[in-house]
């Protein structure tokens, strides 16, 4: 992985080249912000009708009209010579008018003046000296203002986050409610929502005490939701693998993962055939950041990562992040595998749900020094394999757990009496009808191994 910069975030061109990934010919979110941009732009606002309400006053109509329609290079002006005062008229602006398409206009009049020169940022920011309120509580009470169209959080949203990434120390009341706002948005039917949510957390995580605060919002768990909620929109699923990323990024959030569910759906998607090169790639990053935090490794193999980072660095990749990547995660996981017992690994693989051939399945030897583990844990192999059988429709899997269970009934003293107590003869009599061929020749093989004394007379 890149090295770290006084943020905790990889390298600025790492940064940069994930954080501009586009992975669908459908538009984007930012595409539709900035076509929506081009609409709100265009239009003319009655700043006359505002000060003859006497919503604003005359001084702040003559600013804005020498601003309003300008070209680029007179805004520059105006910029280096009342650079404060513009900053703090444009505020004062959203905190006095409550029509939608002004407020649409200012903040993305505020917006495009971040991008295109990005000094003006350190001006709204200096407002704070005078007004310890600005520049965040007007845009914070307006992103939670009720009934606000998806544009318009969009463009507020992100001129808090990168005010707030500017910001030597942003204020934690602030920083928070963000995070409580992000939260919110995370758990809208609305992809637009959504998609806000996403948009502002990839800005607000890179700082690092907001990763934390972010955190304390049950966030990684709401992450994990899109994950498995989401994943047949590409681009929500790229940039939540994205935030959940650069939150790694932290020590204590990484050490948090491992209470969540991120680490299975980050393996299920390594697992899918069908899941985008670049999802990959950032799932790997993510993976990466995790190792040798609390006991995330020992999740990656419970998982079964294993088998999907063969099955991956079996293929030709053009990046060579995620060739690095693949390396380093699998050396570094078969290190903690080759300090496991057999057993251990045995029973990752039964924890993975994804069984295969592996040797220790036609080990007599192994049957014979580890039956007596299947005891542990309140029969916990056992109960992982009556899982199996009753939830996996993969062929190969049910025929392992059918012929797993027919070998405990053959080496375990008690092996009968168990699987009868377990209910585990239910749904291998079931598969004895599966229409696999296989997963009916173990499955009645199985059966046979329970009914019978001398198993060694059975056909194989």
């Amino acid at each position: 992985m890149a090295s770290q910069n006084s943020e905790g975030v990889g390298t600025a061109g790492l940064f940069n080249k994930y954080k501009t990934d586009t992975i669908t010919a459908q538009p984007t979110h930012e595409d539709n912000v900035r076509n929506n941009a081009e609409k709100v732009l265009s239009q003319s606002i009655p700043w006359e009708g505002y000060r003859r309400a006497d919503l604003i006053k005359e001084v702040e109509l003559e600013l804005i009209k020498k601003w309003d329609k300008r070209s680029d290079e007179v805004r520059k002006g105006l910029i280096q010579k009342d650079g404060e005062i513009y900053a703090d008229l444009f505020l004062q602006l959203l905190i006095k008018i409550n029509k939608e398409e002004t407020l649409q206009y200012l903040l993305t009049m505020i917006d495009q003046l971040f991008a295109d020169q990005p000094q003006s940022i350190h001006l709204f920011l200096k407002l704070s000296t005078k007004n310890p309120t600005f520049p965040f509580k007007p845009l914070t009470a307006l992103l939670n203002r009720g009934n606000l169209d998806w544009y318009t959080c969009a463009r507020a949203s992100s001129i808090i986050a990168t005010l707030m990434v500017a910001s030597p120390a942003p204020s934690e009341e602030y920083a928070k409610i963000m995070c409580k706002w992000v939260r919110e948005q995370l758990t809208k039917p609305d992809e637009k929502d959504i998609c806000n949510g996403i948009s502002a957390l990839q800005k607000l995580g890179k700082k690092d005490e907001i990763r934390e605060y972010f955190a304390a919002e049950d966030g990684l768990n709401l992450l994990a939701n899109l994950l498995e909620k989401k994943n047949k929109n590409v681009q929500i699923l790229y940039q939540t693998v994205y935030c959940l990323w650069i939150l790694t990024y932290n020590a204590k959030v990484a050490a948090l993962i491992n209470d969540t569910r991120v680490i299975r759906c980050l393996v299920e998607l390594l697992r899918k055939t069908g899941t985008h090169d670049k999802v990959i790639r950032m799932s790997l990053a993510t993976l990466r950041n995790l190792l040798n935090v609390s006991k995330n490794n020992e999740q990656m193999i419970d998982f079964g990562i294993m088998k999907p980072l063969e099955n991956l660095q079996n293929r030709n990749w053009a990046d060579e992040d995620i060739t690095d990547d693949l390396k380093y995660i699998s050396d570094n996981l078969q290190t903690n595998i080759n300090a496991l017992s057999t057993f251990d690994v045995f029973k990752q693989e039964l924890q993975s749900g994804d069984l295969d051939w592996t040797p220790a399945h036609r080990s007599e030897k192994f049957w014979k020094e580890n039956v007596h583990h299947f005891e542990e844990d309140n029969c916990k192999a056992l109960r992982l394999l009556k899982e199996i059988l009753a939830g996996s429709d993969n062929s190969l899997v049910l025929s392992v757990a059918c012929f797993d269970v027919g070998e405990f009934a053959r080496f375990h003293p008690r092996g009968r009496t168990l699987i009868q107590q377990m209910g585990l003869k239910v749904p291998l009599m079931k598969h004895m009808e599966d229409k696999n061929a296989d997963v009916r020749k173990q499955a009645l093989l199985a059966v046979q191994k329970l009914m019978v004394t001398h198993w060694e007379f059975l056909a194989q």
